[in-house]
């Protein structure tokens, strides 16, 4: 093999693998309970431990979201199984093109779009269980956990020159 196919190899190889990333990753998110997967309410999560739910409250949550992810898991598996099937598609051998992928690439995305609408409809539900006193303390516990990521990206991050 000459040196400049194995490089267009080697770079085919690659630009598909970093495909096959952004197209894996989202799924791995629902599979851990990011992204309003399993645990659904994503980053509402912490913010309700902080507003300190009355007893009722929280059995109230549990139950939008046990309901909320009983709805959902069918779809849920139907993303991961339409992911995988785009990335394995992927990675077989012979020629490829966008028009080639747009009917998986149209799936997925009207999969996405419906987890999400669930999504919003499970946190609207959640938020009308809080008192206003609630909601301004949610507000200022996102307020400082934005801040707190910050600091760690500028502690983590190397300076710049």
């Amino acid at each position: 093999m000459s040196g400049s196919k194995t490089l267009r190899t080697l770079g085919t190889f690659l630009a598909a693998g970093a495909l096959l990333a952004t197209v894996v990753a989202p799924a791995g998110a629902h599979l851990r309970g990011g992204a309003g997967g399993p645990h659904h309410g994503g980053g509402l999560m912490p913010l309700l431990r902080a507003v300190n739910l009355t007893p009722e409250q929280q059995t109230q949550v549990r139950s939008i979201i046990q309901t909320s992810r009983q709805a959902n898991h069918q779809t849920a598996q139907q993303l991961r199984q339409a992911e995988k099937d785009l990335a394995d598609r992927l990675l077989t051998p012979g020629q490829l093109t966008t028009a080639d992928l747009q009917a998986q690439i149209q799936q997925i995305g009207q999969l996405r779009q419906q987890l999400l609408q669930s999504r919003a409809q499970t946190a609207l539900d959640i938020r009308g269980l809080l008192t206003p006193e609630q909601l301004a303390k949610a507000a200022e516990a996102k307020a400082k956990m934005q801040q707190l990521r910050s600091e760690m990206r500028e502690l983590t991050q190397p300076r710049q020159p």
